[in-house]
């Protein structure tokens, strides 16, 4: 049994509503969830979680009978067009009364200071709600690398901003665990642990669809996933984020979600 705080992130379990992303991580043993109030894409299922809708009532009182918390929420796209909008207010309410601590934001912007800037307006309208911004450096994204994201923070002035490791985004851009190992224990507030093949696809899109739709069970691909944890701070809460594809995939998510706990926690123990 982990002593971390381990979150069943919400890409694992996606084809099923929030409400029974909750019950299953209750069943199995997580501590928290992470829910994508916001789709990532346009094919992604939209569970209409913002506002007094059904499905929010549905997953607060899931929350409430199971204990689970949530840990985090998805996802802000900081784009050239990005503005606070009425959606993105309502979005950051809702996170707050769902009782969520951390945001996940992605750097869609090729222009630094403007990302920087909506960075910053972004972190300040999620303050009052107890919401801290996590920037998650993707290989396909204009914050593809760790130094590329520590930029943008340092453009926005605030400090407090998170980077958010993930394992396959680490290795699929060729980062350091020596760099990694250098910076702050207080540049992260929680991390994403997954499995994938050691060699990369050879294109943008492959790397998309593996990241989407075909990582691994932590040991059974490529990745230094002990490496990578040893060079995070001691204790840094996790976010099983494993999105299967083939047979695995096919699974029920609540088999998909033991099989990932259970794998999980070899890596978690601390060494003998």
């Amino acid at each position: 049994m982990s002593t971390r705080m381990l979150s069943l992130a919400a890409l694992t379990t996606l084809d099923v509503p929030p409400a029974e992303q909750v019950r299953i991580a209750a069943q199995i043993g997580y501590t928290h969830v992470g829910l994508r109030l916001l789709p990532a894409t346009p094919s992604e299922p939209d569970y209409k979680l913002l506002g007094n809708t059904a499905a929010v009532r549905e997953t607060r009182a899931a929350l409430r009978e199971t204990g689970i918390g949530v840990s985090d929420v998805e996802i802000v796209r900081l784009t050239p067009d990005f503005t606070l909008s009425d959606r993105l207010q309502q979005f950051l309410e809702t996170a707050g009364e769902l009782g969520a601590s951390q945001v996940l934001v992605a750097g869609n912007d090729p222009q630094q200071a403007r990302c920087g800037h909506n960075l910053a307006l972004l972190a300040e309208a999620g303050r009052q709600y107890g919401l801290t911004m996590n920037l998650e450096p993707m290989p396909w994204t204009d914050a593809p690398t760790i130094a590329a994201a520590r930029a943008i923070i340092a453009e926005s002035g605030c400090e407090e901003v998170g980077i958010l490791v993930d394992a396959i985004h680490f290795w699929r851009a060729g980062e350091s665990l020596e760099a990694l190992r250098a910076l702050p224990a207080n540049t992260f507030n929680y991390m994403q642990l997954c499995d994938a093949p050691a060699r990369a696809p050879d294109s943008v899109q492959g790397l998309i669809d593996q990241a989407r739709v075909a990582r691994l069970v932590p040991g059974e691909g490529g990745l230094d996933l002990h490496g990578l944890l040893r060079a995070l701070p001691a204790g840094l809460p996790v976010s099983i984020e494993v999105p299967l594809g083939g047979e695995q995939g096919r699974l029920p998510p609540s088999t998909r979600a033991r099989l990932l706990y259970d794998a999980a926690l070899a890596y978690l123990q601390p060494a003998p």
